[in-house]
C-alpha cells in the first residue's frame, strides 16, 4: 500500500458503512495534519459533515505534499528566445484558453489562422492544451506550427505525444527534413518540390513508398495531383496493386485525370463495347447493354466478379457500376456528344440508372480536379435526390466554389421544402473547417434562425435537437459581421440543462470570435 493510499485507509470503513451507522469515532492522524483534522472535524455539526471535512483536509494536504518522480536523464537544452510576440490582453487570452479547452474545432482553426496572419504566437500557458488538441486532430496539425513559436516547438520535442509538431528545425536542409522530419514536414516538402520540379518529386516519392506506412503513402501520393501529367501514369499504374485499399483508390482517382493512360483507356474501351447507337423511328438514341459475363482481364484491373452480399444492385448492374467508375467523366461527353445534364436524363430513362449515377458520382469524388467536374456537379445537384443518390448532396456541393454553393443554399433557405436544421447540417458538412460563409449569406442565416415562423426563437432551439447541436459550430462558420445579430441568444427560464449548456457554448464562441476579429482584423 502506498503512502497516498495509507492516509485514506482509516476513512474507508466510515465511508462504506455510513457515518450514522459507524459507531466508532473518526480515527486520528499524527503530526500537524492530524491537529488540523481534529480542529476542523471537532466543530462539525454532525458526523457526516465531519467525514467530509476530513476528506477536504486530506485531499488538500495530499496535493500540497505531492512530489514528482526524480528525473534521472540529462536535462534538455534551454529554450531559445522567441522572436514572435504573443497576445497580452487578459480578456482575450482567457477567451483563447476557453477555445482550446472547450471550443469547437472550427474555432481552433480560425484562432490559428488569425494569429498566424498577425505574426503572433500562442501564449505560453496555452501551448500544452493546443499541442494536446493537435495530438487528437490530424486536421489541426498543419495549422499549429506557425503559432507555436520557439517555445512551443521546444516543448513539443520534450513530449512523445507532441513530437508531431517538432520534427526537425524549419531551417534544416531538405534532405534532413525528409529523412528525419515529421509526416507533416515530409508532406509539405514533397508538395513544394512537386510544384517546382514534378519529376524530382515523383522520383523521391517512388523511392520512399516501400518504406512508408499505408496512411503516409496515401497522403504523399496525393501530392501528385500538383502538375499531374502523363509521366506520372507508370507510377500510378503500379500502385493499383498496392496492399493498401486507400492507396489503390488514390492511384485510380489520379489515373482518372489522365484519360490517355493505359488503365482509363482500357476502361473506356470496355464501356464503348457496351454503348452503341440504335435507330428508333427517325431518331438515333444511345442504348447501354450491361455486361453479361466477367472478362478474363477484369481482376487485373481491380474489378470484382462477386457481388457483395448486401449490394442493392443486381449482378449485371454491379458489374456495370464497377466499369462506369473507372471511366473518366469527360469520355462520356466526348463519346456521346451529350452534356452532363442530358446524360443524367438519358440515364434516368434507362434500365441501369442506379449503376450509372452511382458510378458517375464515384468518379466525381475520386477525381475532383478533372476539367468536367463543375458541369457534372451542377447536373447531379439538379437531379438530386435520384435513384442511386440516396446520400446527402453536401459532398457534391463541396466540389463547387463557395460562392456557387451559397447560391444553392440561398435558394433552399428561401424555400420551404427543406427544414432549417437539415439545411444547416448540409452547409456545415460542405464547408471546410477553415471555411467561412459570406457576409450576405451569414446575415440571412442569422435572420432565419431568429425568425422561424410559428415559433419563438427559444422554442425553436428547445424543440429542434439537431439545430441545437449545430449552433456552436454554426457560430464559428458565420461571417463576423453577422455575430451581432445573434447576441444575445434567446433564453428562457424553463430551458433544460442541455439547452443551457449549448447556448452557453454558442455565446462563448460569439464572444471569442468577436474579440479575436477585433484584435486581429482579417
Amino acid at each position: 500500500m502506498s503512502a497516498a493510499t495509507g492516509i485514506w485507509a482509516p476513512l474507508l470503513p466510515v465511508a462504506m458503512v455510513g457515518s450514522e451507522r459507524h459507531a466508532a469515532a473518526l480515527p486520528s492522524w499524527p503530526g500537524a495534519v492530524g491537529a488540523l483534522l481534529a480542529q476542523s472535524t471537532a466543530a462539525a455539526p454532525d458526523a457526516a459533515t465531519a467525514v467530509l471535512r476530513a476528506c477536504a483536509v486530506l485531499a488538500a494536504c495530499s496535493q500540497a505534499g505531492a512530489q514528482g518522480a526524480a528525473w534521472a536523464g540529462e536535462l534538455p537544452a534551454p529554450c531559445a528566445a522567441d522572436p514572435l510576440p504573443e497576445p497580452r490582453h487578459p480578456g482575450l487570452c482567457a477567451q483563447m484558453a476557453w477555445a482550446w479547452q472547450e471550443g469547437p474545432a472550427r474555432l481552433q482553426h480560425e484562432l490559428c489562422g488569425l494569429l498566424a496572419r498577425a505574426g503572433q504566437r500562442l501564449p505560453a500557458e496555452q501551448l500544452p492544451a493546443a499541442l494536446e488538441q493537435g495530438r487528437r486532430s490530424l486536421a489541426l496539425r498543419p495549422w499549429l506550427p506557425p503559432v507555436l513559436g520557439t517555445r512551443g516547438l521546444w516543448l513539443a520535442a520534450q513530449h512523445d505525444d507532441w513530437r508531431y509538431a517538432a520534427g526537425v528545425a524549419a531551417e534544416a536542409a531538405d534532405e534532413t527534413r525528409w529523412t528525419e522530419g515529421s509526416a507533416e514536414q515530409r508532406l509539405a516538402l514533397l508538395a513544394r518540390e512537386r510544384a517546382q520540379d514534378p519529376a524530382a518529386a515523383r522520383e523521391r516519392l517512388r523511392l520512399a513508398l516501400p518504406e512508408l506506412g499505408a496512411k503516409e503513402r496515401a497522403e504523399l501520393l496525393g501530392t501528385l495531383s500538383l502538375n499531374l501529367g502523363d509521366a506520372d501514369a507508370e507510377l500510378l499504374d503500379g500502385l493499383r496493386a498496392d496492399r493498401s485499399r486507400e492507396v489503390r483508390q488514390q492511384a485510380l482517382g489520379l489515373l482518372l485525370c489522365l484519360p490517355a493512360a493505359a488503365h482509363p483507356s482500357r476502361a473506356a474501351q470496355r464501356m464503348a463495347l457496351l454503348l452503341r447507337q440504335e435507330r428508333a423511328l427517325l431518331l438515333k438514341r444511345w442504348v447501354l447493354h450491361a455486361p453479361e459475363a466477367v472478362g478474363e482481364d477484369w481482376k487485373a484491373d481491380n474489378l470484382e466478379a462477386t457481388r457483395p452480399q448486401h449490394e442493392s444492385l443486381g449482378e449485371r448492374a454491379w458489374w456495370l457500376y464497377q466499369l462506369v467508375r473507372q471511366v473518366p467523366l469527360g469520355w462520356w461527353q466526348q463519346h456521346t456528344q451529350m452534356a452532363p445534364k442530358d446524360l443524367l436524363q438519358w440515364a434516368a430513362a434507362s434500365d441501369w440508372a442506379e449503376a450509372l449515377l452511382r458510378g458517375w458520382r464515384d468518379v466525381l469524388f475520386a477525381a475532383p480536379a478533372a476539367a468536367a467536374v463543375p458541369d457534372w456537379c451542377r447536373a447531379l445537384l439538379s437531379a438530386w435526390p435520384a435513384q442511386g443518390l440516396r446520400d446527402e448532396s453536401s459532398a457534391v456541393l463541396a466540389l463547387l466554389p463557395l460562392a456557387e454553393r451559397e447560391q444553392h443554399w440561398q435558394r433552399q433557405l428561401a424555400g420551404t421544402n427543406l427544414g432549417l436544421s437539415t439545411l444547416l447540417s448540409q452547409v456545415l458538412a460542405a464547408l471546410p473547417l477553415q471555411g467561412q460563409l459570406s457576409q450576405e449569406f451569414s446575415l440571412a442565416v442569422a435572420d432565419k434562425l431568429l425568425r422561424r415562423p410559428l415559433q419563438t426563437p427559444d422554442a425553436a432551439l428547445r424543440d429542434d435537437y439537431l439545430l441545437r447541436s449545430l449552433l456552436p459550430d454554426l457560430c464559428c462558420a458565420l461571417h463576423p459581421a453577422a455575430l451581432a445579430r445573434l447576441e444575445p441568444l434567446p433564453r428562457s427560464e424553463d430551458e433544460t440543462a442541455s439547452l443551457a449548456n449549448t447556448l452557453h457554448s454558442a455565446t462563448q464562441v460569439i464572444a471569442t470570435r468577436r474579440a479575436l476579429h477585433a484584435s486581429f482584423p482579417n
